[in-house]
């Protein structure tokens, strides 16, 4: 709206019952004001002034008149209304008015004397204040404007006055003895108290204020400017309080409003009141409490909302601290370039901002240019939009920013700011949302340092936390900064962060990522379900010269998965350093450590948990703890070669697998990388490893490099991979311990190298199974072949082979030739050579399912069954002549030293030994077993010990030997033709003097006997006669 251009005889909001148009030469839409002020649009250029239901009695507007109550006196002089006399007790002088209007051009001049305090002047006759013109006062009075009608300030209204002013619509002005000065009661008794005022009491239903003055209402620095009304539109209008207080409060009930006085400052108290109206600000509207220092805002509405441009603002520009912006409502929205900044330009430190609503919704108008200008060093603090701000650009600390919501929305490239551009420290965000934070379509959350100065600290403690479409939270110390990055921490039950849109220059997600000199900060997430995926990222790295920060990620159910739709960004877990070079900033400063806690862990579709470096400095150790299970399954295509080579080194077809890895590709090492959990599977290409693909070292045992992993079961499938593999530098090894480990249809173990030597392999397991060309593989190009050493209850599907086959093969090569081979030892459980079978632990035997029941007792007797030994279960059975001895002592069995320290026939001879893999020889060189190596088979190195218990008087038993060759799979065997020995029965005991029972047999020239034992008769015994 333009200045109202008053016809002869008109006033501006005359009614229309005075058949009085008022002609506007406007251009543009209505704006709010437009309807408040009752403005209807007839023709291009052409408004009519209407009476409008929003405010009552919207009559013809009245010079200033008293109504009498008071000895008020008013004179006109030109265009001056001269306000002088009215009733004065102590330091308050009390006015009432019938009628209190200005027009354009008109003052209203309170002559008061210099000792007033406070001006309390009220509106009584019903109509509606409407002020365009300028108010002024002597002294450092306080002026209190109370019409309960309302109160409009058009585009010319000013303020002259030394004190405060407060603008309320509420009944009554309450003061401290009890007493009222109401603008409703008129019969109330004369007011002649020297009480100051404690409150504003409202009625059922209070009238707007409307501010639309473009020159502004502006109080004395350090003053309070206040506006109290029912619904509070500000069109356009400038409120200033330099260094000051603003308080906008919109009341919708009946209540008290307190009013708390200091030196220089008024505090409004909203305890009493039940409900509130709407505060709208709009047309570029500007609340301002600025100034060297001290600044503050309050606004307590329902619904309260800054569109097209409006701002508040509480900065800071020399060494007076700020105060805080409070802006406390049901719903507060912000949006179409709005913004509201405590930040400080000066030595003192900013303010704090601080909201809280039932809803905050923050909506900008250009996504992701603030993440651009921050990355490129071009954001303009001085053009400020679409945001919260509470910044740093001078000496003083940024304030803090503090959201408190049941629901905050903040979308369309939004910002929320608390960084520092100079050298002092950056101030914290804290959000503390009890349903749904969603942030969305490139937006920036960021307590970044783009100086000299710390970041600050990024806290969200949310039910549900969505992060979509490209929207960042980065406590990120720029390219020039050489502060510490700040912490940033995530707390929510359900945590979804999803999708980078195609073009977009840096990856949504949660980021404390240093680009400067100084360490990064670090990242803790905090979720029941933890969901990252379409290129969105969780990453505490550095691509400066500072330490990356730690990422500790806590979930119980944590699934990562695809990438950007333009190929850009692959979902992850991440901790680097210097994967990334921004405008040719390099460095070696190392990558913090990655760890994840969780029940289940799900990695799919080309997204990756990774822990690298890109320089000289190492990356970061890299731990998973699940006690559940972690799947990584599948792969990514369509990735961009520039991806391709920051994950992994090389330029290919665009395929990423899914991965958990801990790598490098440059001069710095790789750190570890520990998986702990109850099942592990990798298949349909995915991978699980260490990796080296530049110059650096890929690991040592127990240092950098190293895979280790601890589960239950391990299953490798479609390509699954466990890799240490390199390219130039040394392999690292992998540890793997598990129950049951199952490699199918073409997966790998593997810590192959290129021109180093190839890291080691170590295999835990009860069972280990490899079908369909799934390899173990520890071999080298240009270097010494790995050790794989395998322990195992039972292999199956897999041998050893000196080269590759499409067969499951076991290998430890090198390509300079077998001297350069490495070694493969295979260690399995002790076989029984009686069946062929493992000689698995069993119960204690129970005697009384052994003995037949229906036995007759006919001796003082006692048997203990301390094992069969060749017997039958069943007395009424016979001893089978062919029933073997099965020695119930088990493996540990040792021949006694009475045997021992006689001449022992079959010292030097062979015994037989067979197992469910093949017959072998071993040459016994002593006469003595050495229980240590029982169980044990190594292939490479290929040591046996089976001591096989047998009984004297038989056929002596064979043996087997092998022999080892190092770095080959030769085997040397040593099979004697010897007869097929004699099982002997046990045909008596004899007890020696140390109590070693002996089993003992009759000399045999090898015919068998016919057994010895009758059946027992188990008849019951009657005596006869």
């Amino acid at each position: 709206m333009g200045v109202l251009e008053q016809q002869q005889g008109c006033h501006p909001l005359e009614s229309k019952k005075k058949n009085c148009l008022l002609l506007e030469r406007v251009a543009g839409l209505w704006s709010p004001i437009d309807i408040a002020l009752g403005l209807l649009q007839v023709g291009p250029g052409i408004i009519v002034a209407i009476a409008f239901c929003l405010l009552p009695n919207l009559t013809r507007a009245q010079p200033i008149t008293t109504d009498g109550t008071t000895n008020t006196q008013v004179n006109l002089n030109g265009n001056t209304f001269v306000i002088e006399q009215g009733t004065k007790a102590g330091e308050n002088l009390f006015h009432s008015f019938s009628e209190f209007s200005l027009l354009n051009g008109n003052e209203a001049f309170f002559n008061n004397a210099t000792d007033v305090t406070n001006i309390l002047t009220r509106v009584t006759g019903g109509n509606v204040s409407q002020l365009d013109g300028l108010i002024s006062a002597n002294g450092t009075a306080n002026l209190f404007l109370l019409n309960p009608s309302g109160i409009i300030f058009g585009s010319n209204a000013q303020l002259n006055i030394g004190g405060s002013f407060i603008s309320s619509t509420a009944d009554s002005i309450k003061l401290a003895d009890g007493s009222e000065f109401s603008a409703i009661n008129l019969q109330a008794p004369p007011l002649l108290t020297i009480n100051v005022p404690i409150g504003l009491q409202y009625g059922s239903n209070p009238a707007p204020i409307i501010n639309q003055s473009q020159v502004g209402l502006q109080v004395a620095p350090g003053r309070t400017l206040a506006l109290l009304g029912g619904d509070l539109i500000l069109d356009g209008g400038n409120l200033t309080a330099f260094q000051g207080q603003i308080e906008l409060g919109s009341v919708a009930s009946t209540g008290l409003v307190s009013l708390t006085t200091t030196l220089t400052s008024i505090d409004f108290g909203y305890q009493g009141i039940q409900n509130f109206g709407n505060i709208e600000l709009s047309g570029a509207a500007a609340v301002n409490a600025s100034g060297f220092g001290g600044g503050t805002i309050g606004v307590q509405g329902g619904q309260v909302s800054l569109t097209e441009g409006s701002r508040l603002v509480a900065e800071t520009f020399d060494n007076v601290d700020g105060r805080d912006i409070e802006i406390q409502a049901n719903q507060f929205r912000l949006h179409d370039r709005s913004f509201v900044s405590t930040s400080t330009f000066g030595s003192g430190a900013g303010g704090n901002l601080k909201v809280r609503a039932d809803t905050v919704e923050i909506t900008g108008s250009t996504p992701f240019a603030a993440a651009q200008q921050l990355l490129l060093g071009t954001f303009d603090i001085f053009n400020l939009s679409d945001g919260l701000y509470s910044f740093s650009a001078g000496i003083g600390a940024a304030g803090h920013l503090t959201i408190e919501t049941d629901r905050l929305i903040v979308k369309d490239g939004a910002n929320l700011f608390t960084p520092t551009f100079f050298r002092s420290p950056g101030g914290d965000m804290t959000l503390n949302v009890s349903e749904l934070a969603e942030l969305s379509n490139g937006s920036l959350l960021f307590t970044g340092s783009a100086g000299m100065g710390d970041a600050g600290t990024l806290t969200i403690d949310a039910k549900q936390l969505r992060v979509l479409d490209g929207t960042s939270l980065a406590t990120t110390p720029n390219m020039n900064s050489t502060g510490r990055g700040g912490d940033l921490k995530v707390t929510a039950e359900l945590i979804e962060l999803r999708g980078t849109p195609p073009g977009a220059s840096v990856p949504g997600g949660l980021f404390t990522v240093t680009l400067g000199t100084n360490a990064a900060g670090d990242l803790t997430v905090n979720a029941g379900e933890l969901i990252v995926a379409d290129g969105a990222q969780i990453s505490a790295t550095t691509s400066g010269r500072g330490a990356g920060g730690d990422l500790t990620v806590n979930a119980d159910v944590i699934e990562i998965s695809g990438i950007s739709s333009d190929g850009q960004f692959l979902s992850g877990l991440i901790t680097s350093a210097s994967l990334l070079i921004v405008s040719g900033l390099t460095g070696n400063a190392p990558a913090g450590d990655l760890t994840v806690n969780t029940r289940q862990l799900s990695v799919r579709d080309g997204a990756q948990i990774s822990a690298a470096t890109g320089s000289g400095g190492m990356a970061g150790n890299l731990t998973v703890n699940a006690s559940e299970s972690v799947e990584v399954i599948g792969f990514a295509t369509g990735v961009v070669p520039a991806v391709e080579l920051v994950s992994f080194g090389i330029v290919g077809d665009g395929i990423v697998p899914s991965a958990i890895e801990s790598n490098t590709r440059g001069a710095g090492d790789a750190g570890d990388l520990t998986i702990q959990t109850e099942s592990l599977m990798v298949r349909d290409g995915a991978e699980v490893g260490v990796r080296s693909t530049g110059d650096g070292v890929a690991g040592d045992a127990g240092k950098a490099g190293e895979l280790k992993v601890i589960a239950n079961s391990i299953l490798l499938d479609e390509q699954g991979t466990l890799s240490t593999a390199t390219i130039a530098g040394e392999g690292g090894n992998i540890r793997l311990t598990a129950s049951d480990i199952q490699l199918r249809r073409n997966s790998l173990i593997t810590t192959n190298v290129g021109n180093r030597d190839s890291g080691n392999i170590t295999i835990n397991a009860d069972v280990l199974v490899a079908l369909e060309n799934s390899d173990i593989t520890a071999n080298a190009q240009q270097g010494t072949g790995g050790r794989v050493t395998i322990n195992a209850q039972a292999i199956f599907g897999t041998q050893f082979r000196e080269q590759l086959t499409p067969e499951s093969d076991i290998t430890a090569t090198s390509e300079l030739g077998a001297e350069f081979s490495g070694m493969v030892e295979i260690n399995e459980l002790a076989i029984d050579p009686s069946t062929g079978l493992v000689d698995l632990p069993i119960e204690v035997i129970d005697t009384n399912e052994l003995v037949v029941a229906s036995c007759a007792s006919s001796a003082d007797s006692t048997f203990v069954v301390t094992g069969r030994g060749g017997l039958p279960p069943n007395p009424n059975e016979v001893v089978n002549s062919t029933a073997g001895w099965i020695d119930w002592r088990g493996g540990e069995s040792e021949i006694s030293n009475r045997e021992l320290q006689e001449p022992s026939p079959v010292a030097n001879e062979q015994f037989p030994v067979v197992n469910n893999h093949s017959e072998e020889t071993r040459q016994e060189a002593e006469p003595t077993p050495n229980p240590s190596q029982e169980g044990n088979r190594r292939q490479e190195g290929r040591e046996f010990s089976l001591f096989v218990p047998f009984i004297r008087g038989g056929a002596p038993p064979v043996g087997r030997s092998r022999e080892r060759r190092e770095g080959s799979q030769s085997w040397k065997q040593n099979n004697p033709q010897l007869p097929i020995p004699q099982m002997i029965e046990a045909q008596g005991w004899v007890v020696h003097p140390d109590g070693q029972v002996e089993l003992v047999a009759y000399p045999t020239n090898g015919t068998a006997h016919s057994g010895w034992h009758q059946p027992a008769n188990c008849q019951a015994q009657t005596k006869s006669g």
